[in-house]
């Protein structure tokens, strides 16, 4: 396998590193929102260190691709899939926080080669592209084969508008005044069109988030995921962790400047390193029994 894969030959554009120690287990590796690829680099490099065959995926924000979450194929992953199996890998696994980690798992709902997921910060249903100024897009986050998949609206801040709804918020919820992005999906208008079929996963999935995530409610997301899986009596390997004192920072090894602009880093920041420390023990636990 080649290092670098790119849209004009490959479909998809990715690193790929190839491991020492576990060179029969493949993982696509995706970070969350806003994270180029210096970024991505970065923060997968335990992942790399720990021997495990590591295609490291931009799914928006690279260079070269678009700056909006707006119609991100699955189809990256579809190719991206392919071009492993292709190479002899039986064993793929995909990771992603936050927006990776709902994509992650809505391309393991639709993608059965998948056989493993590490969701950190998820979210559980397909949302309208977001916008600050003015009202939402309409437009999906995500796309499979040329379609936009069905997504939920942001109707809170559809009926106030954007700066209607700080007003709002700010009248409702004095104590946490940060987890306004939070209200937006508390505020949305959910539907089963947009909900990420997670039952559909043919794959042990690994669910974690920090019970007050101010970005989203991923805790709600993962109770919610968990339960419909039960519920399906799913007969893949399934495990939720959720932090008392964490942050969205989860999964990441965020500089100090990045902390300051999370509520809960400032107040349990050594219970947020912790967690931190943690998830990361999670997942190679988790992998180490992928079989």
């Amino acid at each position: 396998m080649k290092g670098f894969y790119n849209f004009r030959e490959d479909g998809f554009q990715a690193y790929w590193f190839e491991g020492t120690t576990h060179k029969d287990k493949a993982i696509i590796w995706m970070h969350g929102s806003g994270m180029n690829e210096k970024h991505c680099l970065a923060d997968s490099e335990y992942m790399r260190k720990a021997g495990y065959s590591v295609l490291v995926l931009g799914f928006y924000f690279w260079r070269g691709m678009s700056k909006k979450m707006r119609a991100v194929p699955v189809d990256y992953v579809e190719k991206a899939v392919e071009v492993l199996k292709r190479d002899g890998y039986e064993r793929i696994g995909i990771h992603g926080i936050s927006s990776g980690a709902a994509y992650a798992l809505l391309c393991a709902s639709m993608i059965p080669e998948i056989s493993l997921v590490l969701s950190i910060c998820p979210f559980d249903y397909v949302m309208e592209e977001p916008k600050v100024l003015g009202k939402p897009t309409g437009r999906s986050w995500f796309s499979w084969h040329g379609k936009d998949y069905p997504c939920s609206l942001f109707t809170g801040q559809r009926e106030k508008g954007f700066l209607g709804s700080i007003r709002e918020y700010k009248k409702h919820d004095a104590e946490h005044r940060n987890e306004f992005l939070r209200s937006f999906y508390e505020n949305a208008t959910l539907t089963e069109e947009s909900r990420i079929k997670v039952e559909n996963m043919k794959a042990d999935v690994l669910l974690i988030a920090p019970e007050r995530d101010n970005q989203w409610p991923s805790p709600t997301a993962v109770r919610r995921m968990e339960e419909r899986l039960r519920r399906a009596e799913y007969p893949y390997r399934v495990k939720a962790v959720i932090y008392p004192h964490a942050s969205h920072l989860l999964g990441t090894n965020p500089p100090e400047s990045w902390k300051k602009a999370f509520p809960a880093e400032r107040k349990w920041p050594a219970e947020c390193n912790e967690a931190r420390k943690d998830c990361f023990e999670q997942e190679f636990r988790f992998l180490a029994e992928w079989r």
